[in-house]
């Protein structure tokens, strides 16, 4: 029987719009569909690529927990075998973090093994971004921290897939040995923009954008709330209003110019920011290169 080739692109194009906005949080920001087209092809390595609705529910697996579709929204559209599979592999985002993470991990070993093999191909295709390119800010014991919580998760899921249990493991392994080529106390490993301007005559100055990603109206009262934020740290920021373009709508956005030594003290700013503001990310520019922050990365 031949392979329903439509419906597997049309599952592309669909999670391609859905998360055409979003990156992958670290350094090199690489466009989110790439880290849902190599889980989905673990799971397609693992199986043999023969269940459509798995290799669907692979690609498909952060629309729920991370854009406005619903499990509704999937069943109508690829059918309620990948609901269910996609429902099962997201967490609910309403709960505090450190609850969800106990509840991922105790629910695993309940999870169907289609659920189970999209979470281990998560996982792993995880661990290979917090190996190469790490969350901006993200420390030598959060990144520790981080894997240490995908070994236990994957413990929790074991007895489900040989291949990919293999495959979490070597990547572990890996990553354990990445992370461990930094010093003790070394933040992070440096994006060269961070390295180049460091090493250059006069103070590194950073951008930070509050890109106002809800799409609310920006009055004084945040003005004076972004000044207090930040003078509550810098002893000398520049402050602007400006006008962006994001997801096609034009919105008032507000600046900050901040001359810092500390690329991390910058990125904790940021990461503040998120919280105060109820921001999905903050933008940062160093350089004139350009990442988000997030204040909360759930993996």
């Amino acid at each position: 029987m031949a392979f329903p080739i439509p419906d597997l692109t049309r599952a592309l194009v669909f999670a391609a719009e859905a998360h055409a906005n979003q990156r992958r949080k670290g350094a090199a920001q690489e466009p989110y569909v790439n880290h849902l087209l190599e889980v989905m092809d673990l799971v397609a390595q693992a199986t043999g690529g023969e269940d459509l609705d798995l290799l669907l529910a692979a690609l498909l697996h952060d629309v729920v927990e991370d854009t406005s579709v619903t499990a509704g929204d999937l069943a109508e559209r690829f059918g309620p075998r990948v609901a269910d599979i996609v429902s099962e592999a997201s967490d609910d985002m309403t709960l505090p973090k450190s609850e969800r993470r106990v509840r991922r991990i105790a629910g695993m070993p309940h999870k169907s093994p289609e659920a189970r093999m999209v979470k281990i191909a998560d996982a792993i295709s995880n661990l290979r971004a917090i190996a190469e390119s790490p969350p901006a800010g993200w420390g030598l014991d959060r990144r520790q921290g981080y894997l240490e919580g995908a070994r236990a998760l994957i413990d929790a899921a074991r007895g489900t897939n040989a291949w990919l249990e293999q495959r979490f493991d070597r990547t572990a392994a890996v990553t354990a040995e990445a992370i461990g080529l930094n010093a003790p106390g070394d933040p992070m490993v440096e994006h060269p923009a961070i390295r180049e301007l460091q090493s250059s005559i006069g103070q590194p100055v950073h951008i930070v954008y509050l890109a106002n990603t809800g799409g609310r109206d920006l009055g004084a009262a945040e003005m004076d709330r972004f000044c207090e934020a930040a003078a509550a740290q810098f002893p000398s920021v520049t402050v602007q209003e400006a006008q962006a373009v994001f997801e096609g709508r034009r919105r008032s956005i507000l600046l900050a110019r901040i001359r810092s030594d500390s690329t991390d003290a910058v990125v904790a700013f940021a990461q503040r920011l998120c919280l105060q503001f109820d921001q999905a990310f903050i933008g940062l520019e160093v350089g004139g290169r350009y990442v988000r922050i997030y204040s909360d990365d759930t993996g």
